[in-house]
């Protein structure tokens, strides 16, 4: 099949221009290392959990071709809007959404060649049982491939944050803290250890790092990438009558250390699992 030559496409077109929107930085990292893990096969029928608003989901549909059956799983309704628009602007035929979440997939058993989970499992409620699920549904000798960010994530910014609570005495926000960082961010035996309480394989383990560099605190604090994923979850464990005066410090810590190291360079360890069953 050639009809990639006969197409055409406005690059004025509000459609193609937003399919061709950026993709977080944050998620592109760890989705290339799903894509450079992946074992290519004919007739492929693939899950991707927690797709959001489509990477990297469109990306496998795409590398696979028509041949492939490729489903996401995702509760997150608006982004599934989003992803099914972009998926539909770029002609791909091969991909469907479901509405559901991974503790409790609608799916039979042995049903997918390859399944993939570009930092999901982490936002799930019972990492335990999301995995289980993902051995239930993946084929016997299929390829179950997801990322998480490490212990370590951000450890600059979290270091500075536990100064400006400690210096306030706020002992018991700085437990909370360490309670929400250790429920999102597990350890590699941990998670080798879930891997092998759902009847899975670790094949290969592939360690990397990146960084998130910020010329400073109120740069870094206004991202929109850090206000929608990341800043209330640090307000909830505040007392509400000091929030302001708290981030009124925090940003001014932070802004001193970025001038003192050329920035605000923030460490994001990460872990790619290739496993099967």
């Amino acid at each position: 099949m050639q009809d990639y030559l006969t197409e055409s496409h406005d690059l004025n077109s509000p459609a193609i221009i937003s399919a061709f929107d950026e993709l977080p930085l944050w998620s592109s990292y760890p989705g290339a290392m799903i894509l450079d893990a992946i074992a290519f096969k004919h007739e492929a029928v693939i899950l991707d959990i927690g797709f959001g608003s489509g990477f990297p989901i469109i990306e496998i549909a795409q590398r696979f071709g028509a041949g492939a059956e490729v489903i996401g799983l995702d509760p997150w309704a608006a982004a599934t809007v989003r992803a099914r628009e972009k998926a539909s602007t770029m002609g791909i035929k091969n991909i469907s959404f479901v509405d559901g979440i991974a503790e409790q997939m609608p799916f039979p058993a042995d049903k997918f060649d390859l399944i993939v989970s570009n930092n999901g499992l982490n936002n799930t409620d019972n990492q335990l049982n999301a995995m289980r699920e993902s051995a239930r549904v993946l084929k016997p000798g299929g390829q179950f491939i997801f990322t998480m960010n490490l212990p370590g994530t951000m450890k600059e910014f979290y270091l500075i944050f536990e100064n400006v609570l400690d210096d306030l005495l706020l002992h018991e926000e700085i437990r909370k803290m360490g309670q929400h960082i250790s429920q999102k961010r597990k350890s590699v035996a941990e998670i080798t250890g879930l891997i092998e309480k759902s009847s899975l394989q670790l094949v290969h383990l592939k360690k990397s790092t990146f960084k998130m560099r910020y010329l400073n605190g109120t740069a870094f604090l206004n991202h929109h990438f850090i206000k929608l994923c990341f800043l209330e979850s640090w307000i909830k464990i505040l007392p509400e009558n000091q929030t302001r005066h708290i981030f009124a410090r925090l940003e001014e810590r932070l802004n001193h250390y970025a001038d003192a190291h050329e920035g605000l360079n923030l460490t994001i360890p990460l872990a790619c699992f290739d496993c099967t069953k």
